[in-house]
């Protein structure tokens, strides 16, 4: 167990709510082992550690998000550290931009846990001068149930959800730093959670993300088409650069990689055999992070 010292920590057993009911957006208080509203809809923590804010009518398919067998092979690529340069990144760009002492810090769109858990690391094992007295709470939404499953399993002192970054189950101006990465999002619910001058971090790829594995999937593979991303009522404070190789050297991890990205979802199965039989792979990884700040 790491030992915070000096700075609070403040999981879903003690926490002041900020979330709110997603039938009649008032405040969810806990209660017991579940999370109620003045209106008495309820909402029980699981016995694996995470609240289930999605409701059915959300809901484009039975169970949306990625599936169990694409958070496997993500969390299996992601343990072997092939993200880690970019992560120490995109970390020190998100505590630079840490200034109340109270904060709330969302990753809209979380996953299996990775980055938020590497962020809560870095901040209280480093112990940063600037970090200490301040209270912290960490929340991850994702729409994924098999995701969160994984996330509560790689850090249970996070309060993991599971909901839509289009319907995010968080009360107004609650919220200090939202963390984009790569994840679908409503710029309007970004606005509404976020408190003045709070910080929306924004990870998109870089125009040689990933080239190397396209160069094997594709006869005339292409570079990302780099466009810049304008969220209404959000001024641009930074934009930052993150780009590095990587070189797998065996299958597995290759099929892990391409489980992760979104050319999983777009492969016919003569390109998901080809891409599986690649035992060695030699890629760019390319990212983009641009801070925004709230408007008044």
């Amino acid at each position: 167990m790491i030992n915070y010292e000096g700075s609070d920590f403040v999981s879903i057993e003690n926490m002041k709510s900020i979330l709110k009911c997603p039938v009649c957006n008032s405040s969810l208080e806990k209660n017991e082992k579940q999370y109620v509203c003045l209106n008495n809809h309820s909402y029980d923590i699981s016995s694996k550690g995470y609240i289930n804010l999605l409701l059915a009518n959300q809901k484009k398919t039975k169970d949306p998000g990625d599936s169990k067998e694409m958070m496997e092979g993500r969390k299996d690529f992601l343990n072997r550290g092939y993200y880690h340069t970019f992560s120490d990144r995109l970390n020190e760009i998100i505590i630079s931009n840490i200034s109340e002492k109270n904060i709330n810090i969302l990753d809209a769109g979380c996953g299996e846990g990775y980055f938020l858990a590497r962020l809560k690391e870095a901040i209280y094992v480093n112990e940063s001068k600037c970090l200490l007295n301040k209270e912290f709470n960490f929340f991850g939404v994702d729409i994924s149930k098999s995701a969160v499953t994984y996330a509560v399993k790689r850090d249970k002192e996070i309060n993991f959800i599971v909901s839509s970054n289009f319907n995010l189950p968080i009360m107004p101006n609650t919220i200090d730093v939202i963390i984009r990465n790569f994840a679908p999002s409503d710029d309007l619910e970004f606005t509404r959670v976020l408190k003045d001058n709070g910080k929306l971090i924004v990870v998109t790829p870089g125009i040689e993300h990933l080239y190397g594995l396209k160069e094997i999937l594709y006869v005339n593979a292409r570079k990302h088409a780099e466009k810049e991303t304008i969220f209404e009522g959000f001024k641009l404070i930074k934009r930052s650069e993150v780009k590095y190789n990587i070189h797998l050297e065996d299958r597995e991890s290759v099929k892990n990689l391409i489980r992760m990205t979104p050319y999983y979802w777009t492969f016919d199965n003569a390109m998901r055999e080809k891409a599986i039989e690649t035992s060695k792979l030699s890629t760019a990884l390319h990212f983009n992070i641009s801070v925004y700040e709230k408007c008044h």
